[in-house]
């Protein structure tokens, strides 16, 4: 089974986006919340985060500008122009057959007022209505 180099490519860069996504997410919340003992040592950690995603992003735009399909809501938040937000993709949901509706409700009312099990051991409806008779008595 043989894959074309295209769709590798369109995964690949998938991938990538969420990576530097990820490490945009890590290096927001260094620089805001951890705490450092120095500022040098705050540089030092913010300098390692940098290192590793400069390669991706490099190679992520490589790929975009190869021509590589992409989502444009799969793009990190650092490759977006600035104050755009992120394209939210809504999926249609399918409209039932209002036969298929009138048939489940139909099964479902079934099912609550029948049992399987009617006039066997396991009739829990029998057992409980003895239960609440002799409650009574």
């Amino acid at each position: 089974m043989t894959s074309t180099p295209n769709l590798e490519g369109k995964y690949q860069l998938k991938t990538l986006h969420a990576e530097i996504d990820l490490l945009d997410r890590r290096l927001a919340h260094l620089l805001k919340y951890d705490t450092f003992e120095t500022e040098a040592a705050r540089d030092a950690a913010a300098r390692k985060i940098a290192t590793k995603r400069e390669p991706l992003a490099q190679t992520a735009k490589r790929l975009a500008s190869e021509g590589v399909e992409y989502k444009e809501s799969e793009l990190p938040r650092s490759f977006r122009p600035e104050g755009v937000p992120a394209p939210v993709e809504v999926k249609a949901q399918p409209e039932a057959a209002p036969e298929m509706l009138a048939a489940g409700a139909e099964n479902r009312n079934t099912r609550r007022h029948s049992s399987a099990h009617t006039g066997a051991v396991l009739d829990w409806e029998k057992s409980v209505a003895q239960y609440m008779q002799a409650k009574k008595n």
